[in-house]
């Protein structure tokens, strides 16, 4: 392209932004889809994993993506503890979910902060085996991170937790609804890290994700 695409979606959905570009070089676009195949290997070895852990078929779960690559893009871990402790009540068992040292590091910390300790999956799957795990979960919890477009993709109801991106540009696709954008001015601020010193996501509370979870899943 050797000139500045300006669609109808200049200001919208990033997904959106680039089917404008699609369409400008003469490419037809209908139904918005993403497709990804999981192969029996995969999906048994999701089933049996969950099986192991107390997570059969039939038992309704919530994945917690706890990670995010921006220290901006993080839910502290003591909320995700706190708030996995408020879907045991509601029979809802959280898992954890995400991979790599600073993923597991954060499932930790949750895991040490939390009453009943959450299901802890992190590390332990492969990309396509997310994926079917995401395929069985109620709803998928976390920041403006990979895994939680990916079950956005896949359709699976999700609530998302921005601070330093927009939910407009940035949220779930096709649910920016179900997007908790954080209660500051300086939210949108495209920062990796915070300029100010504060602790982005913090101002998030364990009752408005709680409140938005609830909503997402009587829907």
């Amino acid at each position: 392209v050797s000139r500045p695409v300006r669609g109808p979606h200049a200001h919208g959905h990033i997904v959106e932004r680039y089917l404008d570009v699609a369409r400008a070089i003469g490419c037809r676009v209908d139904a918005v889809r993403f497709p990804i195949t999981v192969s029996d290997r995969d999906r048994m070895a999701a089933e049996m994993l969950m099986q192991r852990e107390g997570v059969p078929e039939g038992r309704t779960f919530v994945a917690f993506a706890v990670g995010a690559n921006w220290p901006n893009k993080r839910w502290p871990a003591e909320h995700f503890a706190a708030l996995g402790d408020r879907l045991y009540e509601a029979h809802i068992v959280p898992v954890l979910v995400g991979g790599g040292h600073l993923d597991a590091t954060i499932a930790a910390d949750i895991m040490a902060a939390a009453r009943i300790p959450p299901v802890n999956l992190v590390g332990r799957t492969n990309l396509k085996q997310l994926a079917h795990l995401f395929t069985r979960a109620a709803l998928v919890l976390g920041g403006d991170t990979g895994p939680v477009h990916l079950a956005a993709g896949l359709g699976r109801p999700t609530v998302m937790l921005m601070g330093p991106t927009d939910a407009n540009r940035n949220g779930p696709y096709g649910q920016q609804e179900n997007a908790i954008e954080v209660d500051r001015s300086c939210r949108g601020c495209w920062k990796r890290t915070c300029p100010k010193g504060l602790d982005c996501l913090a101002a998030i509370t364990v009752d408005e994700v709680a409140s938005k979870i609830q909503a997402v899943l009587q829907r």
